[in-house]
């Protein structure tokens, strides 16, 4: 009862906290501890009506319609509202029910092979993600498929971070450093004054225990200690809009060393990453985009250069009023902003 009033009492002090903190703690700034905060209310106040979490199940379900491996409950529209949701049932085993899962038969590095897959294609080839991924929230049918409910947190990646997410990624995977020195130096999230190759041996020391190790030899609090100091020493800014990517990926892996100690799903997506790659920054696939963009822009052209009459014609036809032999000038200069205008709308659409 009252829950929003509650939340919203909460959140007021929690916001109230950060913006003091980023007064009287510059160093903090770069953690952005109010565009944190401000994320948490956002997702949480979607999650507080329940036909935005049934809308949410309904997207990822038409998502992985053609997947028989991968089930998402159907949603009961007619007895959903905004304080119930009503959805298919789900037969499944617990995953997070070790030998129960191994008593009925079913392989556990299999499970977590396809759990990185289905995890890999929600965030690359979507942009939309489970960011709930608790053991709680999964479960294993009788036909090994994997079954999510709860989709009250789900996270969105526009397509130009999927891009730098899948260069780091393949970087780490393939022991290429530079690589991923680079994607963080052009996506901004290193300040370009910074040493680039001591970045670059920052992030060695970070992703040599990960990769080419089972999961049952990586130390995740270590890690973690080691990445934020790696934020600090480098000036690194919190990204908010990956905050739910990196507690889900944190959520995935706990999963995956719980069924499977030994295999490391991170490099079990490495096929998967090569193949969305050439698909889309290949060269096929970066034509269809200059193509695709060409024609969007010569769609609102017209309307542009309607903008831009609209806004010179009133002046000019004043101007011409008053002085007619204008004309020998105006008509030049209209042109020019005219081409201008075309040239413009080319390179940025």
């Amino acid at each position: 009862p009252n829950i929003e009033r509650d939340f919203k009492r909460d959140t007021d002090l929690f916001l109230w906290v950060a913006k003091i903190l980023e007064i009287i703690l510059p160093k903090i700034r770069r953690l952005h501890p109010v565009a944190s905060v401000e994320t948490f209310i956002e997702t949480v106040n979607l999650e507080m009506d329940l036909r935005m979490e049934a809308s949410a199940a309904a997207e990822l379900r038409e998502n992985f319609s053609n997947d028989n491996k991968y089930f998402v409950p159907n949603i009961d529209w007619k007895r959903t509202s905004r304080r119930v949701l009503t959805t298919e049932r789900v037969h499944g085993i617990p995953i997070h029910d070790v030998e129960e899962l191994r008593e009925a038969g079913h392989d556990l590095e299999d499970l977590v092979k396809r759990a990185s897959e289905n995890f890999f294609r929600q965030v690359f080839r979507d942009g939309y993600f489970h960011a709930d991924m608790h053991p709680g929230n999964a479960f294993v049918l009788n036909d090994s498929s994997l079954a999510v409910v709860d989709f009250g947190i789900m996270g969105r990646i526009d397509k130009e971070t999927r891009h730098y997410l899948a260069d780091m990624l393949l970087g780490f995977v393939i022991g290429d450093y530079d690589l991923v020195a680079d994607v963080h130096f052009r996506a901004g999230y290193v300040p370009a004054n910074k040493d680039r190759q001591a970045f670059k041996l920052a992030v060695r020391a970070i992703g040599e225990p990960i990769f080419g190790h089972a999961s049952s030899d990586i130390s995740i609090a270590r890690l973690l200690a080691q990445l934020f100091q790696v934020t600090q020493q480098f000036d690194m800014e919190t990204q908010p809009q990956l905050l739910l990517l990196q507690k889900t990926m944190l959520l995935a892996e706990g999963v995956g060393r719980q069924l499977a100690p030994n295999t490391n799903m991170w490099q079990l997506s490495q096929p998967l990453i090569e193949e969305w790659m050439k698909e889309n920054r290949g060269p096929e696939a970066k034509l269809i985009e200059v193509t695709t963009n060409t024609l969007n822009a010569l769609e609102r052209l017209p309307k542009a250069i309607s903008n831009l009459e609209s806004i010179t014609s009133k002046t000019i036809i004043d101007k011409l009023k008053k002085d007619p032999q204008r004309l020998l000038v105006i008509w030049p200069l209209w042109f020019a902003i005219s081409l201008l205008a075309v040239l413009f709308w080319l390179k940025h659409y």
